[in-house]
């Protein structure tokens, strides 16, 4: 992409399903130009995961609606994303997603760089 986009509508993302759920990428080099941060708006339906894997940027959770199980490699702790909670997620950890609620689970993920492969 060329030009810069400086508003856009979550409908406006780019779809990825590659490790489950949907995840929206919406600042991101196809989508406004981006080249050194990304953000996405990630949702998971109850029961619903994303799968373990890693990538080479850094990552972060924000958890805005449902409740979530995640593990970071790394991270011997049990963690329970809710809302208002951030999580870090290191470059190149394992880390795995599951809605254990009722609910959709949203999550507001910033990352750095921004993502320049399929995942």
């Amino acid at each position: 992409m060329s030009e810069i986009k400086y508003v856009l509508t979550i409908a406006e993302g780019r779809s990825f399903t590659g490790i489950g759920g949907m995840v929206k990428r919406l600042v991101h080099p196809t989508t406004c130009g981006s080249d050194k941060l990304g953000l996405s708006i990630a949702y998971l339906h109850p029961g619903e995961e994303f799968r373990e894997h890693s990538h080479p940027w850094e990552e972060a959770y924000f958890f805005i609606q449902g409740k979530a199980f995640v593990t970071i490699e790394g991270c011997n702790e049990e963690l329970i994303g809710e809302p208002g909670m951030i999580m870090y997620i290191p470059a190149d950890k394992k880390h795995y997603t599951k809605n254990i609620g009722n609910e959709p689970v949203v999550i507001l993920c910033p990352v750095s760089p921004a993502p320049t492969t399929i995942l």
